[in-house]
This record gives C-alpha cells, sequence and structure tokens, in this order.
C-alpha cells in the first residue's frame, strides 16, 4: 500500500467535503466522525462533530526542532517547515471546533490538552484495538513468500513500519550490529518505505543480513513475518499507540520497544517484552541477545501479550467506547 503524503490528504479534504454535504441532505447524518483534522475549515455542519487524534503536530514540530541536526533528508525539513505548522494550526482548529475528541493514548490526550488548551472534559481516551479475530482467521502455513529473503522460522528479528528518522531504526540496526558477531545466523528484517530508506542501507552496508523487504500489503504475508519471527521491535523516538505491537501482541510476539508515549500502556516490562530508553542501542541488543538465547520465555512473552491483547485492546472493545461517546452526542 503506498504511502499517502500529508499534503494529498489536505487536497482529498474538499471533494470529500463535498461529498459529505450531498449525503447528508439525503441521509440526515445524526453525527460527523473526522479522523485526523483535515476537514475543519471545510466542514461546517449543525450536526455534532467527533474527531480522532493520532498524533500531535505541535509536539512533532518541537521533536523535529530538537532533532534538527539529525535530519538527513528534503523531506524532513519540508516537515519542519510546513507540515508541522500547518498540521498544529488544523489540530488547533478541530480540537476547540469538536464536540468530542478521542485519543488512542493518555499521553496523547495530556499534550492535546497542553499545548492547544483544550477543555479535557472532551477529550476521550480510546486505546486502539485490533482485530484479532481476522489475524486468526489467516492462514501463513504457507512461508514461500519468506524464503526470497532468506527468512525462516525463528532465524530473524522484526521490525515493521514507515522508515523516518523518528521511529529509530538506525538504533536498531546500530544494535543488530553489536550481537551480529555472537548470532552469525540471526538476520534483521526491515519491513517498510519511507524517505529515511537510503540513509538506513546506507548505515547498514558492511553489517551482513539486514534484509529491506519493502512494503507488504498482505495480511497473509504480514502475520507471517510477524509468527515466524523472533521478536518484534519498535525503536520509535516517540509513539502515541502503534498498531504494529497490537499486531505483534495478536500473534503471540514478543516486543521490544521504546519506553515512550503510549507505548508502556502495551507493553509490561518482563511480562510480554522489554521497555527501553529512545536511541540507547545497547539495551536494543541485550534484550534482543535475551530473547534470541531463551525460546521458552518467548513463547511466555508471547502467550501473555496475547492475553492483554484479548482482555483490553480488542478491536470490540474499542468500538464500544465509541459507540458510548456518540450516544453521549446524540443523547445529550
Amino acid at each position: 500500500m503506498k504511502e499517502i503524503l500529508y499534503w494529498g490528504r489536505l487536497f482529498f479534504s474538499r471533494p470529500a467535503v463535498g461529498l459529505l454535504h450531498k449525503l447528508n441532505k439525503i441521509l440526515k447524518f445524526d453525527l460527523v466522525h473526522m479522523n485526523e483534522p483535515h476537514f475543519p475549515l471545510l466542514w461546517r455542519p449543525d450536526l455534532p462533530t467527533v474527531c480522532t487524534l493520532h498524533s500531535c503536530q505541535a509536539n512533532e514540530f518541537v521533536m523535529r526542532l530538537r532533532n534538527i541536526n539529525k535530519m538527513k533528508t528534503v523531506r524532513e525539513i519540508k516537515d519542519l517547515v510546513l507540515k508541522s505548522p500547518l498540521g498544529s494550526i488544523l489540530d488547533l482548529c478541530i480540537t476547540h471546533d469538536a464536540d468530542r475528541i478521542i485519543c488512542p493514548s493518555y499521553q496523547l490526550a495530556q499534550m492535546i490538552e497542553s499545548y492547544y488548551l483544550v477543555n479535557r472534559e472532551k477529550v476521550f481516551v480510546i486505546p486502539n484495538g485490533v482485530d484479532l479475530k481476522m489475524f486468526d482467521r489467516v492462514d501463513n502455513r504457507d512461508i514461500n513468500h519468506l524464503s526470497r529473503y532468506g527468512l525462516n522460522k525463528d532465524n530473524y528479528i522484526l521490525y515493521i513500519g514507515r522508515l523516518t528518522l523518528f521511529k529509530g531504526v538506525q538504533y536498531l540496526i546500530g544494535a543488530f550490529g553489536r550481537i551480529k558477531k555472537e548470532h552469525p545466523n540471526l538476520k534483521l528484517a526491515i519491513v517498510g518505505t519511507g524517505d529515511f530508506g537510503m540513509y538506513l542501507r546506507n548505515i547498514a552496508h558492511g553489517i551482513k543480513d539486514v534484509v529491506f523487504v519493502g512494503q507488504v500489503s498482505s495480511l497473509r504475508v504480514k502475520k507471517a513475518l510477524y509468527e515466524n519471527s523472533i521478536a518484534v521491535v519498535v525503536p520509535s523516538f516517540f509513539d502515541t499507540l502503534p498498531t504494529v505491537v497490537l499486531e505483534a501482541m495478536a500473534c503471540r510476539k514478543p516486543v521490544i520497544a521504546s519506553d515512550t508515549g503510549g507505548i508502556p500502556s502495551l507493553v509490561k516490562h518482563g511480562k510480554n517484552g522489554f521497555l527501553v530508553k529512545p536511541r540507547d542501542s545497547e539495551s536494543l541488543a541485550r534484550f534482543i541477545k535475551i530473547l534470541v538465547e531463551d525460546p521458552n520465555l518467548r513463547k511466555r512473552m508471547g502467550s501473555f501479550g496475547r492475553r492483554l491483547a484479548e482482555n483490553e485492546f480488542s478491536i470490540d472493545q474499542m468500538i464500544n467506547k465509541t459507540i458510548k461517546v456518540y450516544d453521549s452526542l446524540v443523547q445529550a
């Protein structure tokens, strides 16, 4: 699946809003639920509005300023100069216009309240949910599609996500380089695309068995990648509530992730994985080594993560909580 640029979403807004106005005349909506703040200057319905925010552009702007000396691509500079400021304005507009705001994590909710001075009574925290039944239905017994990359069961560490500066993959590559000599058959599979990809390939040059898989859109292939890996690593500088962690839990895989954002609500240190400080290659290497060498620990952690997903992060729970937010508006 091709990544849609931020600007592309903005240009999509006008025809989408036009269609919504036409549909509203026919169907008479009870409310409008917007996913991310791309409509506030175009949509003025006489209807209750809900907006789900998955990020805080003001926080991303601060992060980019702090890491300006580490930026390696033109797109990162454009994001600093254009995307983050514009995105912050859109965030501000929608958070004050919307009747209800949904955030996937308490950390993001606090940022929204702090940066945009939002009334906290209209901010609701509803964690992302994972469709466990959908993952369970997928048959991934045929793993021939993995063999083209030299990947086999329990011979690789897995990263899935965008390839950008703030995803921290450069530190994962550094960690892999630290333990490669001790575990010569181990591989690192990096799944995803992004403007930082060429830089990552350059720093991986000379480290054997760093495999760049590219974009994967097939759920069957994605499940095979998860289930045949040793562990999933999420080394982000900041992450709200990453879907990749939920999917790893659904597939009973331990997760090594940065202790930041909403990740600690998903990864319980020592239970279903390990938490590390962002940018800490040494700690990443240490915990990867522990999981590589202890299959029984991997199994216990994977089982704990699956139970946690079932009990607290199923898609049914997310839907039920969202419907309650709708009811609070429609019945008001």
